[in-house]
Parts: structure tokens; C-alpha cells; sequence
């Protein structure tokens, strides 16, 4: 909003002299600011002041577990709304349910949020700042705070921020850690134990096993050499989100009419890094799993995010730093025709893989 001024100044017994024009610059969040003090006094009048500028509307403190400092990472249940009501984002399965939106391949849960300037709301990491593990809380964020930018008051955010709106946040922590790889590390050995044979990692981060025997050796296959695959990718939770298999489709509800269900064309190498499936690349744990297979054989792979989608995720169905299981199997060409001159049948398991 701006605003000028003219002051008019006679000098002695001068006529008018003349006339100076001084603009002034205030925040665009001026009145925003005043609608939000506004609502919170008659909304929720103790809400106390915290961090820059956020509002904690509730706080329900642990009182045991580590807490939040920064750096860290924290396993964060939450649910966003706006000053309506009105939820525009949940990690919660009920509630996603209750809205209409739930999908059976999504991830619901604790989601990993990185607290670190730069990685985080500058709203949020106040918010989450003290918290402890099993702790809730619930904040009322202007806009203004809800950018990944720094500043240095509250006066720079609202002058430098302008396209967000407020937003409540109902936050729980359910675990913090320093380590975030070892605690994936962790994840999957704990898995391992649960759902057995016993793994030994090939490297840190990376397990794999061969599930049945296949036919030569791996280095076989590190030549240029084209095969072909069946895959059925799933979280730690057992939760499937990618297959090449209808029927493994269908029996976990990610079924696309869309889409062709049939093995996939991999062409292999020398330097497991040149990979490709069906001429495209693919991420380092899908293909490191590929470089140990013999012809034939059918293997599992488990790797953590560093090998997968990293800190960011994929979509809605894999969340950020989400360690990841495939089993692949190598099949036979299914555009052979028969068994004749390449020994091939033309014909797959129409297993899971």
C-alpha cells in the first residue's frame, strides 16, 4: 500500500514556494496481519505468540523422547486447514477416507521432514522447535512464514513474501533423529527379521537375494545384452505401488485399465550404471539389483532412499527418504514366437515377480 505527502512550507513573506513528493512503502501484508490478530482474538484468545510470528493455538507437550533441534529429522503426523476448516492436505488414512480422497497405493503415516533452514517452512521450524517425540501441537501460520527463504524479521517475510495464505497445521512427532540413513538402515534390517531369510547387505544401504537359482553367471549378462523382466515394487510396508504383473495389480488395487502388463525390455552393461529399462534410465538400487542377476533367475533387492527417490519421494505413493523392496524376474522374450531357432517359448510365469 502506498501513500504520498506534501507539506507546503512558506518561506518569510515568499509566496508559495513549491512542493516535494516523499513516497512511503509499507508491507502487503499490513492488513492481512491485522485480519489474522483479528481472528486469533476471537478465535482462539490464548493462542500464545512463538518463534517470528506463528500462533500455537495448542500444545500437549510429551514430557520424554529426544526433541526437536535443528538440524534434525523428525517423523511428523499432520494435518493442514485453512482459517475455514477447510483440510487441504493429511498424512492421516481416517481422515483421508472421511475426505473422499483416500487411495489404497498412497502413503499414509509419519512423513520425514527435514528440519534444517532451507529444507523446511520458516513457519514449520518454529512450530516444530522444543517438540518432543509423542508430542502435538497445533500452530496458525501466516503466509508470510510459509517459504523456505530466510529473513531477519518478521518485517522482511511480510514485505518479501506475499502470495501464501495462512494455514493451521496439526502436527504430532512421532520419532527424531540425527541420522536419517541409519535409521533406514535400521527399517530394513528390521524387516529383514521379521519376514526372513536373513539378508547380508552388499553395501551399506543395499541387500540383495536370489530367490531362485538362474542359469550361468551375472557377468554373462554384462555385455550389451537385451533381456527382459517382470518387477513388483513395494514400501517396507508391503504396500505395492509399481508392477508389471495384471494379477499382482489387481490384487493390491493399483490396477490401470490404461496400461500394458507384460514384461519390460532391459538393456544391460557392463557398468550397471548404463541400465535402461525400455530405453530409459532408472534409479541405482532398481539397477544394481539387475547387474547381480544370472539369466532366468528370480532375486529380491532392498535399498534405502539414497539409491531410490532420495529426500523428495515420488508422487504419492513413495515419501521422502522411503527405503524400497523389488523383486524382478527374468523372463523370456514375449514377442518370441516359439522355441525354436533363439530357444526361446514366448511365454511368462504370470507370477509375481
Amino acid at each position: 500500500m502506498k501513500f504520498n505527502s506534501c507539506l507546503l512550507w512558506l518561506l518569510g513573506t515568499a509566496a508559495l514556494a513549491g512542493g516535494c513528493a516523499v513516497e512511503e512503502t509499507t508491507s502487503a501484508n499490513e492488513d492481512e496481519k491485522m485480519f489474522l490478530e483479528a481472528w486469533i482474538k476471537t478465535h482462539h484468545p490464548e493462542a500464545e505468540l512463538a518463534g517470528m510470528g506463528i500462533y500455537i493455538l495448542s500444545d500437549t507437550p510429551s514430557g520424554e523422547g529426544k526433541s526437536v533441534t535443528k538440524p534434525c529429522y523428525a517423523r511428523v503426523k499432520y494435518t493442514v486447514r485453512n482459517l475455514d476448516g477447510d483440510i487441504s492436505n493429511t498424512s492421516d488414512e481416517d481422515i483421508a477416507k472421511q475426505l473422499g480422497t483416500y487411495n489404497k497405493s498412497y502413503y499414509y503415516g509419519p512423513r520425514v521432514w527435514n528440519v534444517a533452514d532451507g529444507a523446511i517452512s520458516k513457519g514449520l521450524e518454529d512450530m516444530l522447535y522444543g517438540m518432543t517425540e509423542k508430542s502435538s501441537r497445533t500452530a496458525m501460520i501466516p503466509g508470510w512464514f510459509l517459504t523456505y527463504n530466510r529473513y531477519g524479521s518478521e518485517e522482511e517475510y511480510m514485505r518479501e513474501v506475499t502470495d501464501n495464505s495462512a494455514q493451521i497445521y496439526d502436527v504430532t512427532i512421532e520419532e527424531v533423529t540425527d541420522d536419517i540413513m541409519q535409521w533406514q538402515v535400521d527399517q530394513i534390517e528390521s524387516y529383514l527379521d521379521s519376514n526372513g531369510p536373513s539378508v547380508e547387505p552388499q553395501f551399506t544401504g543395499f541387500y540383495f537375494r536370489v530367490d531362485e537359482a538362474g542359469e550361468g553367471e551375472a557377468e554373462d549378462l554384462h555385455k550389451d545384452t537385451t533381456v527382459f523382466i517382470n518387477y513388483t515394487g513395494m514400501r517396507l510396508d508391503g504396500q505395492v505401488f509399481d508392477t508389471t504383473v495384471e494379477k499382482t495389480a489387481i490384487d493390491n488395487d493399483i490396477y490401470d485399465e490404461s496400461r500394458t502388463y507384460e514384461p519390460m525390455e532391459v538393456q544391460m552393461s557392463a557398468d550397471s550404471t548404463d541400465i535402461t529399462l525400455d530405453g530409459n534410465s532408472t534409479i541405482a538400487g532398481f539397477r544394481s539389483i539387475l547387474w547381480r542377476m544370472k539369466a532366468m533367475e528370480k532375486a529380491t533387492g532392498i535399498f534405502y532412499s539414497a539409491y531410490g527417490y532420495g529426500s523428495s519421494g515420488s508422487g504419492s505413493t513413495i515419501p521422502e527418504y522411503a527405503p524400497l523392496i523389488f523383486r524382478i524376474e527374468l523372463v523370456e522374450d514375449p514377442d518370441a514366437e516359439d522355441s525354436g531357432d533363439d530357444g526361446t517359448t514366448g511365454e511368462t510365469t504370470g507370477e509375481e515377480a
